[in-house]
């Protein structure tokens, strides 16, 4: 798996869109190695998508690419579901961790694309 960062801020689902076009899905994160690697390649303080969602159902987050949710690194009193929030920013308030946001708003993104070349 290569991760893949994007500087071009889409909504959530353009930028699910973007990384299925590069063979990919947006990153999901099982573990605190993997979470820290994509924060390290991101290199900035600004939130950014991964690939987390509840929109079928609140309150049941899944990965786009189909994987478990079997780790979470949400911020303090997140998730809140605050103004319909069903999307995963990741790198929240500059601290790295999680939080539940609009998933229309236009942020930069990680795909993780399988390439055997990695």
């Amino acid at each position: 798996i290569c991760f893949k960062v994007f500087n071009d801020p889409k909504s959530w689902k353009d930028a699910e869109v973007t990384c299925l076009n590069h063979g990919g899905n947006l990153a999901s994160v099982h573990n605190n190695k993997e979470h820290a690697f994509i924060k390290n390649l991101v290199s900035s303080s600004k939130p950014f998508w991964i690939g987390g969602y509840d929109a079928v159902s609140e309150g049941t987050w899944f990965w786009s690419d189909g994987s478990k949710m079997n780790f979470r690194l949400w911020n303090a009193g997140e998730p809140n579901n605050s103004v319909e929030e069903h999307c995963i920013e990741a790198n929240y308030g500059g601290v790295g961790y999680w939080n539940d946001q609009q998933c229309t708003d236009q942020l930069s993104f990680v795909c993780a694309i399988a390439d055997p070349n990695c």
